[in-house]
């Protein structure tokens, strides 16, 4: 059997109010409000964030990183993203890209290697974060946010049964080369000939291949374009409106490569064993998926359910801060200059985040040590990965670290398992950070210099 073992999504915890958004240029809004990366984030930190939810169900020997927004365009994304999930060597890795289609491009082939056993498990990870234009509608219906899912042939919570494709080399959204923002050709045209044409020519060749009707599908998967356009679409085809995903539009967004894979987590979490789940992704043609869910679905843990990811939001305070978060990075290449053997010298202690172990008095340590701080062993130390969530043990709030949203809150954190780290705490109001508050470990770019993005680790409060 080869299907879905594992599923997750990530959703950064900072919003912007369309209102917000809409009332700086004196536009009309949108309801609700859009997810958004917080300075610190891209689309690479929140797969990996995404892929850390789904790695405790699984086993993983191979990777694929799909986005339309990978920070780097000449460095195996995947790469950075396995090694940060202390992943071992051996794994296959993969980037894919380009199109909105880019995540369930991926799945296919991850259904494709792990059919001729090749793979036994591999993590599919989507994240984007998409620029429009300011003042465009675009602005308010993109949003920010990640998922993954695992493929493999042990533990399947959804059996993999059908699959159908058709491209489409027809514009609806373009980014060149030398682009940051994507160009929009949105107009009921371009829905009609792109979306509606290419989503239900996918509906129909999968239903005409497995001989089933919109009737046998117990939950349709449909990406949105905006609010009710993908409903339209799935009523064409024969669906009734409450057989479509909920897609969470007033509260998230419309989050590229990501959406497809973010919506089919969310159908798993509430799937019960039997049901027909049908995934379409759309982006230069239609791809069409079709799974059906198991008895193990009633086993699977859920680690951070979408709805309580949506409930536990910050809100920007102004469209100018949003851009500030957005537009940091984009402008800042300060950092430091650093060199390929340093980061050879350094990638296990600070990307893979392992520690010194002394098997004399157990102490663990962060960084390396050839010496124990406690013992004074230097002859039985060794290296260890370390546990990605702790408690505060001290922290300080400051005011005068370049920061573009200040203030920055600089914590030690103990870590679960042993050993003490120096972090900056994000995703947090400092009014809210306490002495012993549980933590988690998150991977973040902490700063441009030299040709390079610079990750490493900080803290958030951990979900609750």
């Amino acid at each position: 059997m080869i299907g879905i073992a594992a599923h997750a999504a990530y959703i950064p915890r900072h919003r912007i109010e369309r209102e917000r958004i809409a009332s700086a240029f004196g536009a009309s809004a949108l309801k609700g409000e859009r997810a958004a990366v917080n300075f610190d984030e891209d689309s690479l930190t929140m797969a990996a964030a995404a892929v850390q939810l789904v790695l405790p169900a699984v086993s993983c020997d191979g990777l694929y990183f799909a986005s339309t927004t990978p920070p780097h365009l000449e460095r195996m994304n995947g790469s950075l993203i396995a090694a940060a999930c202390d992943l071992d060597e051996d794994l296959a890795v993969a980037d894919f890209a380009n199109s909105l289609r880019a995540g369930t491009i991926a799945v296919g082939s991850a259904l494709d290697s792990v059919a001729v056993s090749t793979r036994h498990n591999i993590i599919i990870a989507a994240a984007d974060v998409r620029e429009a234009p300011p003042e465009s509608q675009e602005e308010q219906l993109f949003g920010d946010a990640a998922a993954a899912i695992a493929i493999g042939q042990e533990g399947v919570i959804a059996e993999f049964k059908a699959r159908a494709t058709v491209y489409d080399d027809f514009l609806d959204t373009v980014r060149r080369d030398k682009d940051e923002r994507v160009t929009s050709f949105a107009s009921k045209f371009t829905f009609e000939r792109g979306y509606q044409e290419s989503v239900l020519k996918a509906i129909s060749k999968i239903l005409s291949q497995t001989g089933l009707g919109p009737g046998d599908i117990a939950r349709l998967v449909l990406p949105p374009v905006d609010q009710k356009s993908h409903v339209k679409v799935a009523t064409k085809a024969g669906f009734r409106p409450e057989q479509v995903q909920e897609t969470f539009f007033e509260k998230l967004g419309v989050t590229g490569s990501s959406m497809p894979l973010l919506l089919l987590s969310a159908a798993l979490e509430n799937a019960k064993p039997g049901d027909k789940i049908l995934l379409v992704g759309y982006g230069d043609g239609a791809d069409a998926l079709l799974f059906e869910v198991t008895e193990l679905i009633a086993q699977y843990p859920v680690r951070q359910p979408i709805e309580k990811q949506l409930k536990n939001a910050i809100q920007f305070r102004s469209y100018e801060l949003f851009r500030k978060a957005r537009e940091f990075f984009r402008h800042y290449d300060d950092g430091p200059q650093i060199s390929n053997i340093l980061y050879e010298k350094e990638e296990s202690q600070n990307i893979r985040l392992r520690g010194t172990h002394c098997d004399e008095c157990g102490t663990r340590q962060f960084p390396f040590t050839r010496v124990c701080i406690v013992c004074r062993n230097s002859k039985s130390l060794r290296e260890v990965k370390l546990e990605r969530r702790g408690h505060v043990f001290t922290f300080t709030t400051d005011a005068l670290y370049a920061s573009p949203i200040p203030p920055t809150v600089m914590s030690v954190v103990d870590l679960a398992g042993g050993g003490r780290i120096y972090l900056q705490m994000t995703d947090v109001q400092p009014e809210e950070v306490k002495i012993e508050m549980p933590v988690e470990l998150t991977l973040r770019r902490l700063s441009e210099g030299g040709g390079m993005h610079h990750y490493y680790w900080k803290c958030r409060p951990e979900e609750s």
